[in-house]
């Protein structure tokens, strides 16, 4: 019999992870009844700078993180920061349906910003035959794409119905109506560079790593 456990996997820099990144997904686990969400951490992101912390740094302060949240929503795999090459989401997908096998349902969690990038993804086509993707939703940002033909392509996936996602291995596009927070890690490393508190950000253990590592200053 078919593992019909959706798994849903969260990638990012994670530099600093922050309640911008856990509220929303905890919310979406809620909305979609998921029972594990897996955080990938990048190592070399392709569309932005590289990181401030290091790889471990970043490892670690995940690991805090999601040691607060209850019921062992989060768990952590590391093969992104493990790969000295630039982390292209399709080759990690790919990567993942081998594992798991041709009918788990896998899901990528990504944001309503990221959505509308999607099309200047490397191999974007290809991933939702991998994965289905559910989308958080962003602060001032919409759900269409830009193209006439990329909307086509997006409202074909489109579901409003979450245990779709538990059906069916791949394909679909969820669009999940999250807790909007306007919190950003750039805006966290800029408030401890200039001295000011980020407490209610992200987590006191987080908080306490980033002081005792010296981060940011």
């Amino acid at each position: 019999m078919a593992d019909r456990v959706l798994r849903a996997f969260y990638g990012g820099t994670f530099d600093p992870i922050h309640y911008g990144h856990l509220r929303p997904i905890i919310a979406l686990a809620r909305l979609v009844n998921l029972q594990q969400v897996i955080l990938l951490p990048n190592n070399v992101p392709p569309h932005r700078p590289q990181p401030v912390a290091s790889a471990q740094q970043r490892l670690a302060m995940a690991r805090l993180a999601i040691a607060e949240v209850p019921d062992a929503l989060f768990t952590l795999d590391d093969r992104e920061l493990r790969r000295p090459t630039p982390s292209w989401t399709v080759d990690t997908f790919e990567e993942l349906r081998r594992e798991y096998g041709p009918d788990a349902p896998l899901g990528f969690i990504i944001g309503q910003d990221s959505l509308l990038t999607l099309p200047q993804w490397h191999r974007c086509l290809a991933l939702p035959d991998l994965c289905h993707l559910l989308v958080c939703a962003r602060p001032g940002y919409g759900d269409g794409l830009d193209g006439e033909s990329d909307n086509r392509w997006l409202t074909r996936r489109l579901t409003r119905d979450p245990q779709a996602l538990h059906r069916q291995p791949a394909g679909l596009i969820y669009c999940a109506d999250t807790p909007q927070l306007a919190i950003s890690a750039s805006d966290i490393r800029a408030r401890y560079r200039e001295g000011r508190t980020c407490d209610g950000l992200l987590p006191p253990a987080v908080q306490g790593y980033i002081d005792e590592q010296g981060l940011y200053r």
